[in-house]
């Protein structure tokens, strides 16, 4: 029960006034309290019109009057006045109020126990069984016989309270688990919503809210249901699964999860450009379209050192072969092997560095060595919402050619890139600017059947590209993507044909400085077969433009001694298109 403090302190123009209070006529004691609400004794007289407009059933009025009473300049005792105000409140169901000024009246010693069993009782009724245990807890010590009684009261009716929340709190968790298996996943958030509101100490009808939402598409809704999940009680089984859910609704490395994975896959291809030449190119005899067949396999794990910190070691290997004869000493082979590592340095930001080795060989009769490097990277992500990323990768790669047939493939290559990624429901986009400098070697090639010529190619470039690419989810077994980029290539040092004269000097033929520009477009599509096996198709078309050409015409009087900057001097022909198309079918485990 609530109890009411009353104010009795003499005062001679509210002596009737108490008089009719104390006989328990409230009526007439509120008739004359108001007749006395003057100065300097307007604050006592209004506090005890609220007092009876209170026992007489008025709380509405009688907190009125007490709030007119508690702006007077003889405002009565705050606590006593609290207290009061709080009875008001509980009376007119504004229960989280009533606990709140029932908390200041604690202030008052002789009233705190009192105010503290009165404050549980208010966090009862506003659904709060946890905070309502707590004031009981503060008011047991010390208590008198009288409040003792009420504070087990109150025990007693926080008790059953709790029963009651945890069954329909255990029945709406199992509602909500069969409209999650049957996929009514707003109405299974719903109900474990109401399940964590019955049982709030624990986390797992939270988890399920948070899985509900994920299902749903609500990102951050998810992310902040599991979150507060994990900071409540969780079974280790539980803590484990919140944690993978809050792996699926992250970016970069910690979006792919936990564990390890292998893929293999095989299929056949035609690309009509395989030395990547113009159609007529003076320096091959031979045809450069051929068909091909390719086998690849990859090996990949990844786990969780810490909520923030994620690595992943991985392998991968491919081989391609082409069917032609002319061109099967440019099969090629390919394996590299990686380590990452992403931190969340912050909400919102990932800080990541990785280190990977490649060993390409060529050929397949005459199969040998074409080139190893050792690389490293680092990059700082901002994903500014759930829908757009930005991020900033640096990369340096030391290369060397592995045979001295190659040795003019040793150099330096360093990348900057900027790219910035939209996700949709169904669609993703990325698009991205990268600078890049391949600071190899010069090759020496002499000219077929001509001991006094050779060509002097330098491949060493700098070039500025930008790209996008797009993902659609048509289905749940097919989707589709297109890649698209352009590029400009500056070569760094011109190339020429070096010739040796018939008095034994040496000329400089033809000295150009390549510029290049290249166009690639490769639409694809994927099919999952299964839950291992996927289908895809692809095709790709890149075309190179150059100034270094053979077939490109010359103005007049430009091919001349003793330079002889012509074109028929240029050492291949720059200027070609390439289409590839394969097929494939890919197994993952």
């Amino acid at each position: 029960m609530l109890t009411l403090v009353t104010l009795l302190a003499a005062a001679e123009p509210l002596a009737e006034a108490r008089q009719a209070f104390s006989e328990g006529q409230y009526t007439e004691a509120e008739q004359l309290a108001l007749q006395a609400a003057q100065p300097p004794q307007e604050g006592a007289a209004l506090y005890l019109v609220g007092l009876a407009r209170f026992r007489a059933g008025r709380p509405a009025e009688a907190l009125e009057a007490l709030d007119a009473a508690g702006r007077a300049t003889d405002a009565p005792e705050r606590a006593g006045w609290s207290f009061n105000r709080a009875a008001c409140l509980y009376a007119l169901e504004r229960f989280a109020e009533a606990e709140q000024a029932f908390l200041e009246a604690t202030a008052d010693e002789s009233l705190a126990r009192l105010a503290w069993v009165n404050a549980g009782f208010a966090a009862l009724d506003a659904g709060s069984p946890e905070r309502a245990a707590q004031w009981a807890e503060r008011a047991g010590p010390g208590a008198s016989e009288r409040e003792a009684v009420l504070v087990e009261e109150l025990l007693a009716f926080i008790a059953r309270a709790r029963g009651l929340a945890e069954d329909e709190a255990a029945e709406a968790y199992r509602q909500g688990l069969v409209s999650f298996d049957a996929g009514r996943f707003e109405e299974a958030r719903a109900f474990f919503l109401q399940a964590a509101k019955g049982n709030p100490a624990s986390g797992r009808a939270l988890l399920m809210a948070g899985a509900s939402a994920w299902r749903l598409g609500e990102r951050e809704t998810a992310r902040e249901d599991i979150t507060s999940a994990l900071a409540l009680e969780l079974e280790p089984r539980d803590r484990q699964t919140a944690r993978d859910y809050l792996d699926r609704l992250a970016f970069g490395l910690r979006a792919q999860g936990q564990g390890l994975r292998a893929s293999a896959g095989g299929g056949l291809g035609f690309d009509s450009n395989v030395l990547q030449v113009g159609v007529a190119a003076r320096d091959v005899s031979t045809g450069t379209a051929s068909a091909f067949a390719e086998a690849g396999l990859g090996l990949a794990g990844r786990w969780r050192l810490s909520d923030t910190l994620f690595t992943e070691l991985s392998y991968g290997g491919t081989q391609r072969a082409y069917t032609l004869s002319s061109a099967r000493d440019y099969s090629l082979q390919l394996h590299r092997a990686a380590v990452a590592l992403e931190w969340d340095v912050a909400r919102r930001m990932r800080l990541g560095a990785s280190s990977w080795g490649e060993l390409f060989f060529t050929g397949l009769s005459a199969f040998r060595g074409l080139q190893g490097s050792v690389s490293g990277s680092a990059w700082l992500a901002l994903d500014e919402s759930e829908w757009t990323s930005s991020r900033l990768d640096v990369a340096f790669a030391h290369k060397a050619g592995l045979v001295s047939e190659f040795s003019y493939l040793t150099g330096q290559r360093l990348d900057a890139t900027l790219s910035q990624e939209l996700r949709l429901r169904t669609l993703g986009l990325t698009a991205w600017y990268r600078y890049r400098e391949d600071r190899i070697g010069t090759l020496e090639q002499a000219v077929s059947g001509d001991t006094t010529r050779e060509y002097v190619i330098p491949y060493a470039w700098t070039g500025h590209a930008v790209g996008a690419s797009a993902r659609w989810v048509l289905s749940e077994h097919l989707d589709a993507s297109l890649h698209a980029e352009a590029e400009w290539r500056d070569y760094l040092s011109d190339s020429y044909l070096r010739v040796l004269a018939t008095d034994g000097s040496v000329e400089e033929w033809g000295r150009r400085r390549r510029e290049d520009a290249r166009f690639v477009l490769g639409p694809s599509v994927s099919a999952r077969l299964s839950n291992h096996l996927q289908l895809s198709a692809r095709y790709e078309l890149l075309v190179n433009t150059s100034n270094v050409d053979t077939r490109l015409a010359d103005p007049a009087g430009t091919c001349v001694a003793p330079d002889y900057v012509c074109h028929r001097y240029d050492y291949t022909n720059g200027n070609y298109q390439k289409h590839l198309v394969m097929l494939e079918l890919g197994a993952t485990w």
